[in-house]
């Protein structure tokens, strides 16, 4: 694994990259990460997505918050703004890499990093050829209060879209993701929504160990591989 570091409006945002042996050009998959950050979580779906033959980066979107937080605690600070352009810049630096195969661009992400990568599906023209969304909440809130939240963007999506949700989630909702499923619906964007009904939140996060978390977390994942491949 490596780091790799990003000049962005006069910060410096590192991003994690997973890479697979040989020179590629391979495939690549912007994982935008969860509530935790870059923590153990994240690199181990930087590590599956590099055994499956993915190029894996994650970019550190806490990389503004000031000293004395840490982890979840730097959300606050995220502003949907800085994160779409951020997102922007990480993928043309993927793209731009010679071990990287530029027309095919994915991005996935957990918890709220799911919300990223439907707003960056949206708002980033970066060409990506699908969207991995993994309980992706938050999405009726604008982050930073600079105006439209993601869920008024996502009718412009122009990838397939493949989703994960557990029926005992409060964010997003079941009927949270009914709208989300409706938008996409109006829109005519090509999604396929997975409900798995005796799970919660975070199924694909290892510390949830239960016995119906742990076979949702594998049967999702087995699919959002399968859709990567296609």
């Amino acid at each position: 694994m490596e780091t790799a570091h990003l000049e962005i409006h006069g910060h410096t945002m590192d991003m994690l990259i997973d890479a697979p042996g040989g020179d590629g050009p391979h495939p690549a998959v912007l994982l935008m990460f969860h509530r935790g950050g870059l923590d153990d979580f994240t690199k181990g779906r930087l590590a599956a997505l590099r055994e499956a033959g993915y190029l894996a980066c994650a970019p550190d979107f806490y990389h503004r918050c000031p000293d004395g937080y840490q982890g979840g605690d730097c959300k606050q600070f995220l502003k949907d703004s800085e994160i779409i352009d951020e997102t922007r810049a990480a993928a043309d630096h993927l793209r731009a890499r010679s071990d990287v195969a530029s027309d095919r661009l994915l991005i996935l992400g957990h918890c709220m990093g799911g919300r990223m990568a439907l707003m960056g599906a949206a708002r980033v023209d970066a060409g990506f050829r699908g969207c991995v969304v993994f309980y992706g909440g938050g999405m009726f809130l604008s982050w930073g209060d600079e105006g439209e939240a993601p869920f008024a963007w996502i009718g412009a999506i122009p990838c397939p879209v493949i989703g994960f949700f557990g029926d005992h989630d409060v964010n997003p909702s079941p009927e949270d993701v009914n709208k989300i499923d409706a938008k996409l619906t109006e829109a005519g964007v090509p999604h396929t929504f997975h409900r798995y009904p005796n799970v919660g939140h975070g199924f694909q996060n290892p510390a949830h160990d239960a016995p119906e978390t742990r076979a949702a977390s594998q049967d999702a994942w087995a699919k959002a591989l399968d859709f990567l491949g296609k």
